[in-house]
């Protein structure tokens, strides 16, 4: 029998009274015709069905869980369908058990609670949604009492749902709320890993009926018209603002938006009187003639009875591909990289690799890598190697900036690349950070050959080299990836080493500090005020960040470049990626995200990388050396 490794608690407050003629003692569960199983407690009454999913889930007289939508079965795991186990057994008078090929769940049914196990066999992560019944109205995160009308969205862990008649349901320690799926809202723990343990919580009762205020009935949204949020020269900049009001009143609301461009420069305000209507969506548009090629942000706000109860914001580019924009290039500069180029080596550092066998899987071996970085100083990343024979292509992959750690990404590995993802401020990987948080962007700023990032740099370039002399490695085959701080590192060795074949740069920093420190978000603006703090040295330091800003780069960007921004990106602008962009003269691809902002695009984004990635590297692989890797000095 295998272990049973995540558990979901249903946990109920009991209202004396409610659910009269339960058993006073213990749940009670009886099989039902046609299979599956019913249950009575003195806190709630539940139906498993033959399947093998929680069907329903009563309190009082409410059923909170919804199977009889589209593909739910109400409470259910999901792999590309949801999961059907079958095979059930009651291994007590208060424990069912029911097993499929891929996961195994077990119930036990307690007085006020419900315990759910579930270990999932199978190699890919799987999602447990919870679909809730479309009396639920109100969804309450438990910890700040933030509330919004259901369906909502918010990335809210523990989470209370509330029926019109004050029943409710808390789910805790799950990972999002989403809806509206087909008009109900959605509970979710996302992603439980193969073998991995996840332990939830959900407890419910009755309570005051709710009294949902507009701010919860009525939702606002804002969108550009284009569909990746780029208007062609000439044509107007639109961006359309959608109200739905879910109460069951007519209501007047004033919408109004300012469209500025990137720095703040005010284009227009309008204001507009809009009429919703109960249960229905309404919507108004602002058109706008764009001054010069940029990107312009809308940010549109709501008014009801003189009151904001919400907004919202919208990005479009106007002729993109227009955006000019420069840094000054200091004389040396070419001289200052050669140095690094010259100081990082031609050669492999010594290195050191160590087996990790806990996080090695089935075709992939994972390793601790310790190398010499800039000043002979230890730099820490996962080497992962996958099974197949051959010389395989490989991806550098560079931590971000401040403070969350590097993760294995095995996913690259499965997919046959090999893999060296390091931190590049020489963190351990395999242990906690010694600090929760870094914030070095102005370490010693005065100076570029002082400044944090010439030393970051060279760590980089370091653990390039190790990579490309690695025996598993296709040297020709070698491409550099990176979120915020790793894409603009990742796009600076694109321009510096004739290893790297191709880049991948999502939200990349280091795009026109002259902009960035203007508008942009952290860390910029902790620069920003570090300068302004400085005034007899800020001089001083805007010369170093010269030697690093990708505008100065971008020309020498010659292997096949793959970027993405998000248009409501607050850190990386988008006209400071897009100025960078414009100026690469290699083969690229930009991919704009009109609704994202500096976290990106998710899944989807990474599907179409990978797609992107294995078509650039695509290249004939080179004979494989005896060997397996090893120590290197």
């Amino acid at each position: 029998m295998r272990p049973l490794l995540a558990v979901l608690v249903l946990g109920l407050t009991w209202t004396p009274g409610r659910c009269a003629g339960a058993a006073a003692h213990r749940a009670s569960v009886e099989a039902r015709p046609g299979g599956g199983f019913l249950v009575k407690a003195p806190g709630y009454r539940a139906a498993l069905g033959a399947d093998g999913n929680l069907h329903s889930f009563q309190v009082g007289e409410s059923n909170l869980l919804d199977d009889q939508v589209a593909i739910s079965l109400g409470a259910f795991l999901f792999a590309e369908a949801p999961l059907k186990l079958g095979a059930m057994s009651k291994l007590t008078p208060t424990v069912v058990q029911a097993d499929g090929e891929s996961c195994r769940i077990q119930y036990q049914f307690l007085r006020r609670e419900i315990r759910i196990t579930i270990f999932n066999h199978q190699k890919k992560p799987l999602s447990y949604f919870a679909v809730l019944s479309p009396d639920i109205v109100v969804a309450s995160n438990l910890h700040t009492g933030e509330e919004a009308a259901a369906p909502g969205r918010a990335r809210w862990r523990d989470v209370r749902f509330t029926a019109g008649n004050g029943d409710y349901v808390e789910f805790v320690g799950g990972s999002r709320i989403w809806g509206p799926w087909l008009g109900r809202q959605v509970w979710e723990l996302s992603k439980i890993a193969p073998g991995k343990w996840v332990e939830i919580k959900v407890k419910g009762g009755h309570g005051e009926p709710p009294s949902p205020t507009l701010e919860h009935l009525v939702t606002l949204r804002a969108r550009v018209n284009e569909p990746n949020g780029l208007a062609a020269a000439g044509e107007p900049v639109e961006v359309k603002a959608e109200v739905e009001n879910r109460a069951d009143r007519e209501l007047s609301a004033i919408v109004s938006a300012q469209i500025s461009g990137c720095g703040s420069d005010l284009l227009q305000t309008a204001s507009r009187a809009l009429t919703l209507p109960p249960r229905q969506t309404a919507s108004t548009s602002f058109r706008v003639k764009a001054k010069e090629p940029d990107f312009y942000t809308a940010q549109v706000t709501l008014m009801v009875g003189g009151k904001q109860i919400a907004s919202a914001a919208a990005a479009a580019g106007y002729a993109v591909s227009e955006i000019r924009r420069t840094a000054p290039r200091p004389d040396d500069f070419q001289a200052f990289w050669d140095r690094v180029l010259q100081e990082a080596g031609d050669g492999p550092p010594p290195y050191r690799l160590t087996l990790d066998a806990a996080r090695s899987r089935k075709g992939v071996t994972t390793w601790v890598m310790e190398y010499q970085g800039f000043g002979g100083k230890p730099i820490y990343g996962w080497y992962l190697c996958p099974g197949e024979a051959g010389r395989r292509p490989a991806v550098l992959y560079l931590s971000g900036y401040g403070a969350r750690p590097v993760a294995p990404p095995i996913w690259l590995a499965e997919r046959g690349y090999v893999v060296l993802a390091i931190d590049v401020r020489g963190n351990r990987v395999d242990v906690p950070r010694p600090r929760a948080f870094e914030d070095y962007a102005t370490e010693g700023i005065d100076s570029p050959q002082t400044y944090v990032y010439r030393e970051i740099v060279g760590h980089c370039l370091r653990g390039l080299r190790v990579l490309a002399s690695s025996p598993e490695v296709d040297a020709n085959r070698i491409a550099v990836m990176g979120v915020s701080e790793g894409g603009g590192l990742a796009l600076m060795l694109g321009a510096l080493a004739p290893e790297v074949k191709a880049v991948a740069a999502d939200a990349p920093m280091f795009c026109d500090f002259g902009l960035s420190l203007e508008a942009g978000g952290w860390p910029y603006s902790e620069m920003a005020r570090f300068l302004r703090a400085r005034p007899k040295e800020a001089a001083r330091a805007r010369v170093t960040l010269s030697y690093f800003d990708l505008l100065n780069f971008a020309p020498r960007i010659h292997c096949p470049a793959l970027v993405n921004i998000g248009l409501l990106d607050e850190v990386s602008l988008p006209t400071a990626v897009f100025a960078v962009y414009n100026l690469m003269p290699g083969p690229k691809e930009i991919n704009p995200l009109p609704q994202a902002g500096h976290e990106g695009g998710g899944d989807q984004l990474w599907a179409r990388k990978l797609r992107w990635l294995d078509q650039v590297l695509a290249a004939k692989e080179g004979p494989h050396p005896s060997g397996a890797a090893g120590e290197g000095e």
